[in-house]
């Protein structure tokens, strides 16, 4: 009797992987296929089960010891080492100590092994060593990894698990298989494992899930819980297909880079479904640029809520990500780039100041007798004072709340503000905007002669009857291309 149960194990096991590799082409086209193998039941168990799914193929075995469990890693990769003699297939096998640092910003253990196998798996294929990867997780694995994340908040892809075919050159053929049944056909036919003993750590919360909460809710609501989650995945697999294809869409609509910055148009964002709106939110934060990879319900309903306000600027801080609104537009902008505004430097005269802040922009400041300095206006691309009617002190500084003068061609002083308001220039591009100031002495009383876009304060403006000429050239890039200030020569006309 047990030996008829041991040989219907083996068979559903068979039938399962051989129907997942043939459902989503898994080696079409591959002739070396490689399994990483650990010595555990499962990796053991699709190295025995593999040459017979794909006869006439290369399989090749992969084994990374992690160095993390001493002499017992090290008994793991001797196992390995028999097992792939026995079964007469090359093995290839790299040692590394792994440590919380391995990975990138000090991930933990689990992740930065995770990252190390997955770097050794890149590099085989890219050397030939065989053309892609096969990577023994289960159905079990499936459901703790659903329900990890269902825990966590997740939604969407979270949901979807673990997928069969994983980026280019990794395949999960088991998905359809439990564990209870890798065991049981291990057992029927014969076949030794080697158990991991961190598997069993309560530390780690995938294996609370695995020895409390599982079985748990197996013995008090439904005993084909594992089932169950496997089969979420596998819908909300097929939903995130749909949406990446939907999402390409919305995002050639509403979304368009500026620099390191992306940005979102809310008139258009307001006009889409609440599901839409919040998976396009979503993709923005779990952009790779963007830092928060890790973006959940909370941060993407902040950002909702800046969508659906109707009063003035706003900004919301979210982990790794900045997301602004102004002037009809959504910024999401990396906090690496954050940016203190405040500044508050000499210029000289004459003199180059770089403009502190994310643009690559400096002010220049020359003087020319008037006759010179008639050419440089005609070319359109300067701003043109009189030097005689200023206070010899300059300072290039940023603009602050509060600050006002006459620009050339307006009646009255103006604030800085509400010159913004009217140009409908975002929040963002306020930051750091550059003012030049002048003053009879340090510390005496300043006032604002040249403002970026908004021209020469009007009592300095140059004139046909001005002698000697200050001149600003407000260069943009590297290059110092001048800033073509289109109002300066407007105003003077």
């Amino acid at each position: 009797m047990a030996r008829q149960s041991a040989v219907v194990y083996i068979e559903v096991v068979l039938a399962k992987i051989a129907a997942r590799v043939q459902r989503d082409g898994m080696f079409a086209g591959h002739k070396r296929i490689g399994v990483a193998i650990s010595g555990g039941a499962d990796s053991v168990a699709l190295l025995h089960v593999l040459p017979r799914i794909v006869p006439g193929r290369m399989v090749v075995a992969i084994h990374l010891n992690h160095r993390l469990r001493g002499r017992e890693s090290d008994s793991d990769e001797e196992f390995v080492r028999r097992l792939a003699a026995d079964l007469g297939v090359e093995l290839f096998v790299r040692r590394q100590q792994v440590t919380k640092a391995t990975g990138p910003g000090g991930s933990n253990l689990e992740e930065a092994g995770r990252r190390c196998r997955y770097r050794f798996f890149r590099e085989l294929i890219r050397e030939g060593a065989c053309d892609v990867v096969a990577t023994a997780h289960t159905r079990s694995d499936q459901a703790e990894t659903v329900l990890f994340r269902l825990l966590r908040g997740s939604a969407g892809n979270g949901l979807s698990g673990i997928w069969p075919n994983h980026r280019p050159g990794i395949v999960r053929p088991m998905l359809d298989v439990s564990r209870r049944e890798v065991r049981c056909y291990l057992r029927g036919a014969g076949i030794p494992w080697r158990d991991d003993s961190s598997n069993a750590d309560s530390r780690y919360a995938r294996n609370r899930i695995r020895h409390s909460l599982l079985p748990h809710l197996e013995r008090e609501w439904n005993p084909k819980v594992e089932r169950v989650l496997a089969n979420t995945a596998d819908w909300a697999r097929e939903e995130e297909c749909y949406w990446n294809h939907r999402l390409r869409d919305l995002q050639r609509t509403a979304l368009t880079q500026d620099g390191p910055s992306l940005l979102l148009e809310v008139s258009k964002v307001r006009s889409l479904q609440v599901a839409e709106q919040r998976r396009l939110v979503h993709s923005v934060l779990r952009r790779k640029r963007m830092g928060a990879r890790n973006a959940g319900f909370s941060h993407v309903e902040a950002v909702l809520g800046l969508l659906a306000s109707q009063t003035g600027p706003a900004a919301v801080d979210l982990p790794g990500v900045r997301a602004e609104r102004s002037c009809g537009v959504i910024r999401f902008v990396p906090a690496i780039y954050g940016f203190h505004n405040g500044y508050d430097l000499p210029l000289p005269v004459p003199g180059t100041v770089r403009v502190p802040g994310l643009t690559d922009s400096s002010i220049r400041a020359r003087v020319f007798a008037a006759p010179e300095a008639e050419t440089l206006y005609n070319a359109g691309d300067s701003v043109l004072l009189d030097w005689d009617r200023i206070p010899r002190l300059l300072r290039l500084r940023s603009w602050r709340a509060g600050d006002r003068y006459q620009p050339a061609g307006h009646d009255v002083p103006r604030k800085i503000r509400d010159l913004f308001r009217r140009s409908r220039i975002t929040a963002w591009n306020r930051v750091g905007w550059p003012v030049v100031t002048a003053s009879e002495n340090a510390g005496g009383p300043e006032r604002i002669v040249w403002a970026r876009q908004f021209g020469p304060e009007h009592e300095v403006a140059a004139t046909a009857s001005s002698r000697n000429v200050l001149v600003l050239d407000d260069l943009q890039g590297s290059g110092g291309v001048p800033y073509l200030n289109r109002i300066a020569k407007r105003l003077k006309e």
